[in-house]
């Protein structure tokens, strides 16, 4: 790949002072702003503490940084009510999330499914934690901050625990984790045995990895020591389980086949996702493809360029600016961003703020209060074909629902220091969407609803809450950019990155013709009302 300039090489390390200088800033105005009066008293008597929205403006979290810190405070303190609660007391493996009740917002029931998506984002705030993100900290240790890497710890312990517990009654699963239901043991969905997937798998393995980087930097050797036994199982395995030779793919799902001899073979799962390919391995997909690349023992000389071949970013120019094609323009999609050090390479900064340019104005236009996001809309139904219309594959069709994590990556854009905005545009779309009704309650924020305000999630999930606390704390590519340097993969990363950008979008300039969008509409209120107290 063509060589960097000097500026560019320097700019990660610009990247992480900023970064730095950044979290201690707002650390200080959420500091200065703890010592005001306690958070019940911000809402007054009309509305409970939890009700916290209802007492800021879009102005207020846009312009004021003193009143936006604040806001990002409570938001984060209440996020802690439905951290302490989402995972299993014995096993530390997360649970997807909680039913709500219909009348007061409290978490009624848990949701006893889950992912290695959901570990993933669990771990990621653990870790966060125990480096000493004190913005993180403040959802894992409301009550005390400065206890949360301790906290972090014993969760990422019994965490360990139970991997190496599913490992050993699951042999054939060879490190990796399917869905799974979990209890006192964790067991295979019925949907999932002898399966699981690589989607999900592909972006817990990145954490597991941080993971283990950052507790021999902060002197856990032990603890470790068992994450790296861990992560060496899952390196021997990625390529004869995930890299299909005759193809040149990265499988998606696997099957699970055992060989009569006390063995297993895999192949892929019928029915299911077959490759991480085409539009698959821009997205969320590329997590896994570039795990294999990096860290896979014994992968083919030629592996590696037969994979991003068969990967498919492509160019589309945007009323609003040059993006990428999705396949809805659903936020999740740009889950990898939370994770990779993508934005280090100015190619990839570039498009991810025009994307976030887009979201706004699309949104905007069409008079929607919020983002649409593939989401759930209750208990039990997942809605997807929801994005951005005008650059997906697929056609959109549920842009008439919103949910608050679909602001992540726009919250990613207006609070990183090194990038110049006249305003926290993430911050105004954020709290218009947390104004509708029922979208506050005793567990923190809620997950979606209708954009006319007759319907919402009475749901509260993982994904639609921990994206959202990893994204106002920076997420973590500084993090996994150390992990790939300790590793000696770095340059490596960005040259296969660098080689997909300029794959679809050559040396042609980006097209980047306007600003951020604040929101033109509320969500109706009034409709459902408030959760009681």
């Amino acid at each position: 790949m063509p060589g960097r300039s000097f500026i560019k090489r320097l700019y990660p390390f610009n990247a992480a002072i900023c970064r730095s200088l950044f979290t201690v800033v707002i650390s200080l105005l959420l500091t200065a702003s703890s010592l005001q009066p306690a958070i019940a008293g911000t809402t007054g008597n009309k509305y409970p503490a939890w009700r916290f929205a209802k007492s800021y403006t879009i102005p207020d979290v846009f312009s004021n940084k003193e009143k936006a810190a604040a806001f990002i405070r409570e938001y984060l303190t209440w996020e802690g009510e439905f951290f302490s609660i989402v995972r299993h007391p014995v096993t530390g493996l997360t649970y997807d999330g909680f039913n709500l009740n219909r009348q007061t917002g409290r978490a009624e029931e848990p949701r006893i499914f889950s992912a290695p998506s959901k570990e993933c984002l669990d771990l990621a705030l653990c870790t966060g934690a125990l480096s000493g993100n004190q913005l993180i900290a403040l959802a894992v240790s409301p009550k005390d901050p400065s206890k949360a890497p301790q906290l972090a710890l014993k969760i990422l312990e019994k965490k360990m625990a139970g991997y190496e517990k599913f490992l050993k009654e699951n042999p054939g699963y060879a490190g990796y984790l399917p869905w799974y239901i979990c209890g006192d043991e964790v067991k295979p969905t019925d949907d999932w045995k002898n399966e699981f997937p690589g989607l999900d798998n592909g972006e817990w393995i990145w954490t597991m990895l941080i993971t283990e980087r950052v507790l021999e930097l902060k002197g856990h050797s032990a603890l470790a020591k068992r994450y790296g036994e861990y992560n060496y199982r899952i390196r021997n395995n990625i390529v004869p389980i995930f890299y299909d030779e005759k193809s040149g793919m990265v499988r998606g799902d696997i099957r699970i086949v055992p060989d009569g001899k006390g063995g297993y073979n895999y192949v892929t799962a019928p029915g299911k996702c077959a490759y991480l390919a085409g539009e698959h391995g821009v997205h969320e997909g590329m997590m896994l493809a570039l795990y294999m690349c990096l860290f896979g023992k014994g992968l083919p000389p030629d592996a590696a360029q037969r994979i991003w071949s068969s990967t498919c970013m492509k160019r589309i120019e945007h009323k609003y600016g040059t993006t990428w094609e999705g396949w809805y323009g659903s936020s999740h999609e740009e889950w990898a961003y939370l994770f990779l050090p993508l934005r280090d390479i100015p190619e990839y900064r570039a498009l991810f703020r025009i994307r976030e340019k887009i979201r706004t104005q699309n949104s905007r236009e069409r008079g929607y209060p919020g983002f649409a996001t593939s989401c759930l809309v209750n208990r039990s139904e997942y809605r997807d074909k929801a994005g951005i219309e005008g650059l997906s594959s697929q056609p959109v069709k549920n842009n008439h629902i919103f949910a608050l994590y679909g602001a992540f990556p726009l919250l990613m854009e207006c609070l990183d220091p090194s990038e110049k905005t006249d305003g926290n545009y993430g911050l105004a779309w954020l709290l218009n969407m947390l104004k509708a009704d029922r979208m506050q309650g005793p567990t923190g924020a809620g997950e979606g609803g209708t954009n006319d305000g007759t319907s919402v999630a009475d749901v509260k999930t993982i994904d639609g809450s921990f994206t959202i606390i990893l994204a106002l704390a920076g997420g973590l590519g500084h993090e996994t950019a150390e992990m790939l340097k300790n590793e000696k993969c770095y340059d490596r990363f960005r040259e296969i990155m660098l080689g997909e950008y300029r794959e679809a979008f050559g040396t042609t300039q980006l097209r980047d013709p306007v600003n951020f969008a604040l929101p033109g509409i509320s969500v109706p209120e009034g409709k459902l009302g408030d959760y009681s107290r």
